[in-house]
């Protein structure tokens, strides 16, 4: 679901479209991913029922006959939404336009609050404009993880063949699985990095009753697709055993 983009959004090079937006009601998808052009830095997803397209994804025309009390209670409050800002080759700002807060998911915001990727979940309160995203951290993230995962694997396939290091080394399956099970991020885990995850209304997490993304009545994860053009490239480098992992 996208369309042409209105006229005063300007042409920049890069993936056609910068961004994937995909819309949730608890575990379920609802409507179609809605894709923005990167001719459209700004694109803003509210609650209301107007058309969606271009620069504006509308949340409150989508229909889910499997909808719960606790989402339809959710959607009311939606209201203007979120805005989403693409700026320089993939960096991703958001503006909270909403009258109640949204929750995100940020590995950026998780090193900015020194806490470990993927630890914790961020309020943004009405009004705030704020970095979710910066694409150079990604970027060395992905790279280091990749790393790890190649040098697991290469010791994976010593030990299988008897070649781990030691003066008790011994091959087979036994050790293998061992080295695999402490093998680190696979192919999903990198992908991860290059995804924003953001609820509205509801948060999730240690400090709230829901404690996954998946519990909450309304929200939405937005795929990066520079990011993902670049995590096609680090996986390229690696041997060929390495897209398997």
């Amino acid at each position: 679901m996208s369309s042409v983009c209105p006229s005063r959004c300007v042409r920049s090079a890069g993936p056609e479209f910068w961004c994937s937006i995909s819309y949730f009601e608890l575990d379920v998808q609802v409507g179609e991913m809605f894709k923005v052009q990167s001719s459209c830095p700004l694109v803003t997803v509210d609650g209301y029922v107007d058309p969606s397209g271009g620069d504006r994804f509308c949340l409150g025309q989508l229909s889910n006959v499997h909808r719960t009390a606790a989402s339809h209670r959710a959607r009311l409050h939606i209201g203007r939404g979120v805005q989403l800002e693409c700026r320089g080759e993939g960096d991703v700002w958001m503006r909270c336009l909403s009258d109640h807060s949204v929750f995100v998911q940020s590995y950026y915001l998780d090193r900015e609050a020194g806490r470990a990727p993927g630890d914790g979940v961020h309020k943004i309160y009405p009004g705030a404009y704020i970095k979710v995203f910066d694409l150079r951290q990604c970027h060395r993230q992905m790279q280091q993880q990749a790393a790890a995962a190649q040098a697991a694997a290469e010791t994976q396939a010593a030990a299988v063949v008897g070649a781990m290091p030691g003066p008790h080394s011994v091959g087979g399956i036994a050790p293998a699985l061992s080295v695999c099970s402490a093998a680190g991020p696979g192919v999903d885990d990198l992908r991860r990095l290059c995804i924003v995850r953001l609820s509205f209304v509801k948060g999730w997490g240690c400090d709230y009753p829901r404690q996954s993304i998946k519990d909450t009545p309304c929200w939405m994860e937005v795929h990066l697709h520079r990011a993902l053009q670049l995590l096609d490239q680090v996986l390229h480098t690696l041997p060929p055993r390495e897209h398997t992992l």
